[in-house]
């Protein structure tokens, strides 16, 4: 996930977009694939996918990952969380592109 997000700060999209790729791989390989929509680094991972692709403008996988990461956020910490508020603010946003 840190290499993605580095990648991405880089301007370097498709390897950012590989690195949080294979970052979600191994979460779903170390915890499986429905318990990693409740690990933070995991979600952070899905967050950063959907700033990537609303970043090439593919809007509706921005929303796909945006929603995903939401719906995480809002078992681990809550709804009325800043990240949880956050996500739901990128998601208005995107309604409105």
């Amino acid at each position: 996930n840190n290499l993605g997000i580095l990648y991405y700060s880089q301007g370097k999209l498709v390897e950012a977009e590989q690195m949080y790729q294979r970052a979600l791989q191994g979460y779903e390989k170390a915890l499986g694939a429905d318990n990693i929509i409740t690990y933070i680094p995991a979600l952070n991972a899905i967050w950063g996918l959907g700033s990537l692709f609303e970043l090439q403008a593919n809007i509706t996988e921005a929303r796909t990952m945006y929603s995903k990461a939401l719906i995480g956020y809002e078992k681990v910490v809550g709804p009325d969380h800043p990240r949880s508020q956050s996500l739901r603010d990128k998601l208005h946003a995107l309604d409105t592109v």
